[in-house]
C-alpha cells in the first residue's frame, strides 16, 4: 500500500487551482452585459493597453478584430477577455500540474492528464455560458483555454527537466 501524502505546498497549489475553477464558474454565470466594461473605465484604467494594442489586427473565430472594426474600447475589451481566458487556464494548468505531478507513477501521464482536465473544464465552462444566455460559447475559446494550460504545463515540465539535470550534475 502506498502512503502518499500531499505536501503543504502541493495542497496550496491544488487549492489555487480549485479557486480558479470557482472564479471561472462565477464568471461564466454572468451575462455579457454584467461583465461588459464601460468605455470610460477602459480609457481611464486600460489606456496603456489601448496604446499598446491599437495597431494589432487579430483573426479570431472567423472574424478580424481591430480598432477599426471594433472601436478602440471594444477592441481593448476583446483583448482583455481573450487574455483572461488564456491566463486563467494558464494558472489553472500550472497550479494543477504543480499540485498533482508527484502522484503519477508514469511521469509523462501527469502533464497529459492535467491538460485534458483543463480542456474538459474549458468545455464545461463554455457549456455553462450557453446555459447562462446572452453569451456566445465557442470552441475557439476552449482552444484558447487549452493553449494557456498547455503553455504553463510545458514551462513547468521544462523547468523540472532542467532542475533534474542540474541536480544530477551535482
Amino acid at each position: 500500500m502506498n502512503d502518499f501524502k500531499f505536501t503543504k505546498r502541493e495542497k496550496v497549489y491544488l487549492l489555487l487551482a480549485c479557486l480558479i475553477l470557482v472564479m471561472l464558474f462565477i464568471s461564466s454565470s454572468m451575462t455579457y452585459h454584467e461583465q461588459k466594461m464601460k468605455p470610460g473605465f477602459i480609457h481611464t484604467y486600460l489606456g496603456w493597453l489601448e496604446e499598446l494594442i491599437h495597431k494589432l489586427n487579430i483573426y479570431y473565430a472567423g472574424e478580424w478584430h481591430n480598432v477599426k472594426t471594433d472601436g478602440s474600447s471594444g477592441f481593448t475589451q476583446f483583448v482583455v477577455r481573450k487574455l483572461a481566458h488564456f491566463t486563467s487556464y494558464f494558472f489553472y494548468g500550472l497550479f494543477a500540474y504543480l499540485g498533482l505531478r508527484r502522484i503519477f507513477v508514469i511521469k509523462w501521464t501527469g502533464p497529459i492528464f492535467v491538460w485534458f482536465s483543463s480542456l474538459a473544464f474549458a468545455t464545461m465552462d463554455e457549456f455553462h455560458q450557453f446555459l447562462t444566455g446572452d453569451r456566445t460559447p465557442t470552441i475557439h475559446d476552449v482552444m484558447l483555454d487549452g493553449s494557456g494550460a498547455f503553455c504553463a504545463i510545458l514551462l513547468a515540465v521544462i523547468f523540472y527537466l532542467i532542475q533534474g539535470k542540474k541536480a544530477r550534475k551535482n
